[in-house]
Protein backbone atom coordinates (compact mmCIF):
# COMPACT_ATOMS: atom_id res chain seq x y z
CA UNK A 1 0.00 0.00 0.00
CA UNK A 2 1.18 3.56 -0.61
CA UNK A 3 1.90 6.08 2.10
CA UNK A 4 -1.64 7.49 1.92
CA UNK A 5 -2.95 4.18 3.23
CA UNK A 6 -0.46 3.63 6.04
CA UNK A 7 -3.16 3.39 8.70
CA UNK A 8 -5.04 0.60 6.95
CA UNK A 9 -5.88 -2.69 8.69
CA UNK A 10 -2.84 -4.63 7.58
CA UNK A 11 -0.12 -2.14 8.37
CA UNK A 12 2.71 -4.21 9.77
CA UNK A 13 3.38 -1.93 12.73
CA UNK A 14 -0.24 -2.27 13.86
CA UNK A 15 0.01 -6.03 13.46
CA UNK A 16 3.12 -6.19 15.66
CA UNK A 17 1.56 -3.91 18.24
CA UNK A 18 -1.61 -5.93 18.49
CA UNK A 19 0.25 -9.24 18.69
CA UNK A 20 1.36 -8.14 22.14
CA UNK A 21 -2.24 -8.00 23.38
CA UNK A 22 -3.77 -11.44 22.92
CA UNK A 23 -6.96 -12.68 24.49
CA UNK A 24 -10.64 -11.92 24.23
CA UNK A 25 -12.33 -10.53 27.33
CA UNK A 26 -16.01 -10.87 28.16
CA UNK A 27 -16.44 -7.32 26.88
CA UNK A 28 -14.71 -8.27 23.61
CA UNK A 29 -17.04 -11.23 23.08
CA UNK A 30 -19.99 -8.99 23.90
CA UNK A 31 -18.87 -6.48 21.25
CA UNK A 32 -18.39 -9.25 18.68
CA UNK A 33 -21.82 -10.71 19.37
CA UNK A 34 -23.40 -7.27 19.20
CA UNK A 35 -21.83 -6.66 15.78
CA UNK A 36 -23.04 -10.06 14.55
CA UNK A 37 -26.57 -9.41 15.78
CA UNK A 38 -26.71 -5.97 14.17
CA UNK A 39 -25.47 -7.31 10.86
CA UNK A 40 -27.94 -10.20 10.79
CA UNK A 41 -30.86 -7.98 11.68
CA UNK A 42 -30.07 -5.70 8.74
CA UNK A 43 -29.02 -8.17 6.05
CA UNK A 44 -31.00 -11.29 6.96
CA UNK A 45 -33.64 -10.99 4.23
CA UNK A 46 -31.72 -9.03 1.61
CA UNK A 47 -31.31 -11.89 -0.86
CA UNK A 48 -34.92 -13.00 -0.88
CA UNK A 49 -35.99 -10.43 -3.48
CA UNK A 50 -36.45 -11.47 -7.12
CA UNK A 51 -35.15 -8.91 -9.61
CA UNK A 52 -36.65 -8.30 -13.03
CA UNK A 53 -33.56 -6.89 -14.70
CA UNK A 54 -34.10 -4.08 -17.19
CA UNK A 55 -32.37 -5.17 -20.41
CA UNK A 56 -34.15 -2.82 -22.79
CA UNK A 57 -30.91 -0.90 -23.48
CA UNK A 58 -27.58 -0.08 -21.85
CA UNK A 59 -28.66 3.21 -20.30
CA UNK A 60 -31.67 1.57 -18.66
CA UNK A 61 -29.49 -1.29 -17.38
CA UNK A 62 -27.02 1.13 -15.77
CA UNK A 63 -29.84 3.05 -14.09
CA UNK A 64 -31.43 -0.16 -12.86
CA UNK A 65 -28.03 -1.29 -11.48
CA UNK A 66 -27.79 1.95 -9.51
CA UNK A 67 -31.20 1.42 -7.98
CA UNK A 68 -30.77 -2.12 -6.69
CA UNK A 69 -27.18 -1.40 -5.62
CA UNK A 70 -28.42 1.55 -3.58
CA UNK A 71 -30.54 -0.87 -1.51
CA UNK A 72 -27.42 -2.70 -0.32
CA UNK A 73 -25.49 0.54 0.10
CA UNK A 74 -28.19 1.90 2.41
CA UNK A 75 -28.14 -1.29 4.45
CA UNK A 76 -24.37 -1.05 4.84
CA UNK A 77 -24.73 2.55 5.98
CA UNK A 78 -27.41 1.46 8.44
CA UNK A 79 -25.01 -1.19 9.77
CA UNK A 80 -22.25 1.36 10.30
CA UNK A 81 -24.63 3.77 12.00
CA UNK A 82 -25.17 1.16 14.72
CA UNK A 83 -21.44 1.23 15.55
CA UNK A 84 -21.00 3.72 18.38
CA UNK A 85 -17.46 4.76 17.42
CA UNK A 86 -18.70 5.74 13.96
CA UNK A 87 -21.96 7.34 15.03
CA UNK A 88 -20.13 9.53 17.58
CA UNK A 89 -17.79 11.01 14.96
CA UNK A 90 -17.95 14.54 13.60
CA UNK A 91 -20.72 14.73 10.97
CA UNK A 92 -18.35 15.77 8.20
CA UNK A 93 -15.99 12.89 9.00
CA UNK A 94 -18.85 10.39 8.90
CA UNK A 95 -19.87 11.68 5.48
CA UNK A 96 -16.28 11.52 4.17
CA UNK A 97 -15.68 7.97 5.40
CA UNK A 98 -18.95 6.73 3.90
CA UNK A 99 -18.60 8.59 0.60
CA UNK A 100 -15.03 7.49 -0.06
CA UNK A 101 -14.87 4.04 1.58
CA UNK A 102 -18.24 2.48 0.84
CA UNK A 103 -17.46 1.13 -2.64
CA UNK A 104 -14.71 -1.35 -1.62
CA UNK A 105 -16.70 -2.28 1.49
CA UNK A 106 -19.69 -2.92 -0.77
CA UNK A 107 -17.64 -5.51 -2.64
CA UNK A 108 -16.22 -7.16 0.49
CA UNK A 109 -19.65 -7.51 2.07
CA UNK A 110 -20.93 -9.27 -1.07
CA UNK A 111 -18.54 -12.17 -0.59
CA UNK A 112 -20.80 -13.44 2.21
CA UNK A 113 -23.37 -14.22 -0.51
CA UNK A 114 -20.90 -15.90 -2.87
CA UNK A 115 -20.87 -19.66 -3.44
CA UNK A 116 -17.25 -20.64 -4.12
CA UNK A 117 -18.30 -24.01 -5.57
CA UNK A 118 -20.88 -22.84 -8.12
CA UNK A 119 -19.43 -19.37 -8.68
CA UNK A 120 -22.89 -17.90 -8.16
CA UNK A 121 -24.50 -15.74 -5.50
CA UNK A 122 -26.92 -17.20 -2.99
CA UNK A 123 -30.59 -16.28 -3.03
CA UNK A 124 -30.82 -16.04 -6.82
CA UNK A 125 -32.76 -19.26 -7.46
CA UNK A 126 -35.85 -17.44 -8.77
CA UNK A 127 -33.98 -15.21 -11.20
CA UNK A 128 -33.68 -15.88 -14.91
CA UNK A 129 -29.93 -16.64 -15.36
CA UNK A 130 -29.99 -15.76 -19.05
CA UNK A 131 -31.59 -12.39 -18.38
CA UNK A 132 -29.13 -11.77 -15.55
CA UNK A 133 -26.16 -12.44 -17.87
CA UNK A 134 -27.61 -10.15 -20.52
CA UNK A 135 -28.13 -7.43 -17.93
CA UNK A 136 -24.52 -7.44 -16.69
CA UNK A 137 -23.25 -7.72 -20.24
CA UNK A 138 -25.12 -4.51 -21.01
CA UNK A 139 -23.73 -2.82 -17.90
CA UNK A 140 -20.08 -3.81 -18.24
CA UNK A 141 -19.62 -4.64 -21.92
CA UNK A 142 -16.13 -6.02 -22.66
CA UNK A 143 -14.46 -4.19 -19.76
CA UNK A 144 -13.63 -7.40 -17.87
CA UNK A 145 -15.15 -5.94 -14.71
CA UNK A 146 -17.53 -8.84 -14.11
CA UNK A 147 -14.78 -11.44 -14.48
CA UNK A 148 -12.36 -9.60 -12.18
CA UNK A 149 -15.15 -9.06 -9.69
CA UNK A 150 -15.92 -12.79 -9.50
CA UNK A 151 -12.24 -13.63 -9.14
CA UNK A 152 -11.95 -11.22 -6.20
CA UNK A 153 -15.11 -12.66 -4.66
CA UNK A 154 -13.70 -16.16 -4.87
CA UNK A 155 -10.24 -15.23 -3.50
CA UNK A 156 -11.56 -13.18 -0.59
CA UNK A 157 -14.17 -15.82 0.25
CA UNK A 158 -11.55 -18.57 0.38
CA UNK A 159 -9.08 -16.58 2.49
CA UNK A 160 -11.69 -15.51 5.05
CA UNK A 161 -13.53 -18.85 4.86
CA UNK A 162 -16.59 -16.58 4.64
CA UNK A 163 -16.45 -16.17 8.40
CA UNK A 164 -19.17 -13.57 8.91
CA UNK A 165 -17.65 -12.36 12.20
CA UNK A 166 -14.28 -11.76 10.56
CA UNK A 167 -15.81 -10.02 7.54
CA UNK A 168 -18.00 -7.82 9.75
CA UNK A 169 -14.90 -6.73 11.66
CA UNK A 170 -12.92 -6.10 8.46
CA UNK A 171 -15.75 -3.92 7.18
CA UNK A 172 -15.61 -1.79 10.32
CA UNK A 173 -11.81 -1.52 10.31
CA UNK A 174 -11.74 -0.45 6.68
CA UNK A 175 -14.55 2.02 7.25
CA UNK A 176 -12.14 3.93 9.51
CA UNK A 177 -9.32 3.78 6.90
CA UNK A 178 -8.44 7.19 5.51
CA UNK A 179 -7.18 6.87 1.93
CA UNK A 180 -8.77 3.49 1.21
CA UNK A 181 -10.45 4.91 -1.90
CA UNK A 182 -7.15 5.93 -3.56
CA UNK A 183 -8.94 9.16 -4.52
CA UNK A 184 -6.90 12.35 -4.58
CA UNK A 185 -10.03 14.42 -3.97
CA UNK A 186 -10.74 12.83 -0.58
CA UNK A 187 -10.80 15.62 2.03
CA UNK A 188 -8.81 15.69 5.24
CA UNK A 189 -10.63 14.41 8.33
CA UNK A 190 -11.43 16.84 11.13
CA UNK A 191 -10.69 14.38 13.95
CA UNK A 192 -8.00 11.99 12.72
CA UNK A 193 -7.09 10.90 16.26
CA UNK A 194 -10.60 9.64 17.09
CA UNK A 195 -10.86 7.80 13.77
CA UNK A 196 -7.46 6.15 14.31
CA UNK A 197 -8.41 5.16 17.86
CA UNK A 198 -11.59 3.49 16.61
CA UNK A 199 -9.68 1.65 13.92
CA UNK A 200 -7.02 0.52 16.39
CA UNK A 201 -9.66 -0.87 18.73
CA UNK A 202 -11.33 -2.95 16.03
CA UNK A 203 -7.96 -4.04 14.65
CA UNK A 204 -7.01 -5.36 18.09
CA UNK A 205 -10.38 -7.06 18.40
CA UNK A 206 -9.95 -8.71 15.00
CA UNK A 207 -6.39 -9.78 15.71
CA UNK A 208 -7.33 -11.39 19.02
CA UNK A 209 -10.35 -13.07 17.46
CA UNK A 210 -8.09 -14.64 14.83
CA UNK A 211 -5.53 -15.69 17.44
CA UNK A 212 -8.35 -17.37 19.35
CA UNK A 213 -9.59 -19.12 16.22
CA UNK A 214 -6.35 -20.03 14.42
CA UNK A 215 -3.35 -19.42 16.65
CA UNK A 216 -0.58 -16.89 16.11
CA UNK A 217 1.24 -18.52 13.17
CA UNK A 218 -1.80 -18.85 10.91
CA UNK A 219 -3.01 -15.38 11.92
CA UNK A 220 0.22 -13.81 10.62
CA UNK A 221 -0.21 -15.69 7.34
CA UNK A 222 -3.86 -14.68 7.09
CA UNK A 223 -3.11 -11.00 7.67
CA UNK A 224 -0.51 -11.09 4.90
CA UNK A 225 -3.02 -12.66 2.53
CA UNK A 226 -5.65 -10.12 3.48
CA UNK A 227 -3.20 -7.29 2.82
CA UNK A 228 -2.68 -8.50 -0.73
CA UNK A 229 -6.41 -8.99 -1.36
CA UNK A 230 -7.31 -5.56 -0.01
CA UNK A 231 -4.71 -4.01 -2.32
CA UNK A 232 -6.36 -5.85 -5.22
CA UNK A 233 -9.79 -4.66 -4.12
CA UNK A 234 -8.51 -1.07 -3.88
CA UNK A 235 -7.18 -1.21 -7.45
CA UNK A 236 -10.34 -2.85 -8.74
CA UNK A 237 -12.72 -0.37 -7.12
CA UNK A 238 -10.69 2.55 -8.48
CA UNK A 239 -11.03 1.04 -11.97
CA UNK A 240 -14.73 0.34 -11.32
CA UNK A 241 -15.33 3.92 -10.19
CA UNK A 242 -13.50 5.37 -13.21
CA UNK A 243 -15.46 3.09 -15.56
CA UNK A 244 -18.82 4.25 -14.23
CA UNK A 245 -17.85 7.92 -14.17
CA UNK A 246 -17.24 7.68 -17.91
CA UNK A 247 -20.32 5.59 -18.68
CA UNK A 248 -22.91 7.75 -16.94
CA UNK A 249 -21.80 11.21 -18.02
CA UNK A 250 -24.84 11.81 -20.22
CA UNK A 251 -27.55 13.90 -18.49
CA UNK A 252 -30.34 11.42 -19.25
CA UNK A 253 -28.51 8.74 -17.23
CA UNK A 254 -27.34 11.03 -14.44
CA UNK A 255 -30.79 12.42 -13.70
CA UNK A 256 -32.16 8.87 -13.24
CA UNK A 257 -29.12 7.37 -11.52
CA UNK A 258 -29.65 6.67 -7.79
CA UNK A 259 -28.22 9.65 -5.84
CA UNK A 260 -26.51 7.51 -3.23
CA UNK A 261 -24.63 5.58 -5.93
CA UNK A 262 -23.57 8.87 -7.51
CA UNK A 263 -22.04 9.75 -4.14
CA UNK A 264 -20.44 6.32 -3.64
CA UNK A 265 -18.91 6.50 -7.13
CA UNK A 266 -17.72 10.04 -6.28
CA UNK A 267 -19.65 11.52 -9.20
CA UNK A 268 -21.18 14.24 -7.01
Amino acid sequence: MDTENENIILNESITRQNSLSVGLSIEDWSDIENIRSIYLSIFENLNECNRSFDISDRKSALVYWSKFSSERALKLINFFQQIDEFENLNGDDKFTLIKYNLLPLFLIQKCLDYNTITGKFNGRNNEDPTKRRQFFSLCYGNSGIRETYRDLMRSFSIITEQDSTLINLILIILLFSKGLSMNEDEPILNDVLTVNQAQSYYTRLTWNYLIYKYGEKKTFVLFTQLMWQIKRIQSFTKHFRDFFRIEIQSPDILERFAPIMQAVLNIT
